[in-house]
Formats: structure tokens, C-alpha cells, sequence
């Protein structure tokens, strides 16, 4: 019974900090909710091509360097 209760108020002190959404406030227009520029579609490409190509990249760097160690 006592879990029960505490699992509760556990519930309802963690939803009232959730609730609270007035802390950021984005304009209601394309573009202006997403942490970087759009309106550059040259540099977008080259930073999602980078950081989508590293990312997709890292294992096979990584064994590529381990099988050089081994030889």
C-alpha cells in the first residue's frame, strides 16, 4: 500500500515539472525550430553529407585501423 501510494506522488511530481512549457519559445514559421540554417542549401549539404558520412563511417575506420595494428 505504501508503494502505491509513493509510486503516486512520485507521478505527480515528475508531470508538474513536465507540464511547465512556457521555458522556450520558437516563432510558428518554417525553419525557425530546428537548430541550424536552411536557407543555405550548399553548406546544409556539405554539414549533413559530413556528419551523416562520418557517422556511417566510424566502424569501418575503426576496423580498418585495427586490422592495420594486427599486420
Amino acid at each position: 500500500m505504501y508503494a502505491n501510494v509513493l509510486a503516486r506522488s512520485a507521478m505527480r511530481s515528475s508531470t508538474r515539472k513536465v507540464i511547465r512549457s512556457d521555458l522556450y519559445h520558437f516563432e510558428n514559421s518554417n525553419g525557425q525550430n530546428i537548430p541550424f540554417n536552411t536557407k543555405n542549401r550548399a553548406g546544409l549539404a556539405i554539414k549533413m553529407t559530413l556528419y551523416l558520412g562520418l557517422g556511417f563511417g566510424a566502424p569501418f575506420l575503426g576496423n580498418l585501423l585495427y586490422f592495420e595494428m594486427e599486420s
